[in-house]
């Protein structure tokens, strides 16, 4: 945890001085009304992408849905490949399941600071909780035998077994071999964080965010068979967001596609003057 706080405070003292600079934003504003946006983020186990839906109960309040589909590694996975025959698909030996996570959540966003020009940005603050949904499919390894003058035949596809030496796989098997044996594990999730908004447009969305997750299950994960799995899920989020302000008024859609017309006009009439 400790570390988590000192790399969010590192991210404020970097961004903080920005916050009082730029050009005043003289756009109409909308003060209650709904975002809807997308984000793609990396975490310590795998990455993912969101959807978020937020409703505004008041000028610095607001109730959001979060919905979250993620893939999840093993700390320990290493990628390797057959070292007798380089145009086998790689693998990670030792890994039994592939493994991801649906979560639906729901929470509440505040912005603590609030830009008031065009090139600042805003600092909002995030938390959410809900139910996930985690989909384990099992991986197949193409499996070789080897003749009596020590030639490599192809014999199966098998899930792993810790019995078979690592020189008797031929590397990964299909990736939609096993779908037909997924299975489910239910489990609760939240996740906190700040985010930085700083789009120069009042109706569009551009956010950087950084933040904290915990999921937790029933059970252990069987992701890796020969390492040990955990059922508890703790990791550092940092991902960018985008989107657009969903009943925004038809009015200030035009004023704001004047502003860029105006705007071209502008550094178009600023371009220097050819010399001859």
């Amino acid at each position: 945890m400790r570390k988590y706080l000192i790399l969010i405070s590192i991210t404020w003292s970097a961004i903080l001085p920005l916050m009082g600079q730029g050009e005043i934003d003289e756009q109409k504003r909308v003060m209650f009304r709904n975002e809807s946006s997308y984000g793609g983020f990396l975490n310590s186990n795998g990455f993912g992408a969101n959807y978020r839906y937020g409703f505004w109960r008041n000028a610095r309040n607001q109730f959001i849905l979060d919905g979250d589909l993620t893939y999840v590694k093993h700390p320990k996975e290493v990628k390797t490949q057959v070292p007798y025959n380089y145009s086998t698909h790689r693998y990670v030996f030792g890994k039994e399941n592939l493994f991801w996570e649906l979560k639906g959540m729901a929470g509440w966003q505040k912005e603590l600071y609030r830009k008031y020009d065009k090139t600042g940005i805003s600092v909002r603050m995030f938390y959410s909780g809900g139910l996930s949904i985690g989909f384990l499919k099992p991986i197949y390894y193409e499996v070789f035998t080897f003749s009596s003058i020590g030639e490599a035949t192809t014999w199966d596809y098998r899930k792993f077994d810790a019995a078979i030496h690592q020189t008797q796989i031929g590397g990964r098997g299909p990736f939609f071999m096993g779908f037909d044996e997924l299975r489910v594990v239910p489990g609760l999730t939240g996740k906190a964080g700040l985010s930085f908004e700083y789009s120069e447009r009042d109706a569009i969305i551009h956010a950087l965010e950084a933040g904290v997750s915990l999921t937790v299950y029933p059970r252990d994960i069987p992701i890796m068979a020969t390492e040990q799995n955990n059922f508890l899920f703790i990791n550092l989020i940092v991902g960018y967001r985008f989107g657009n302000i969903v009943n925004i008024s038809e009015a200030a859609r035009a004023k704001s596609r004047k502003e860029r017309r105006q705007e071209k006009k502008s550094q178009k009439s600023t371009l220097p003057y050819p010399m001859f």
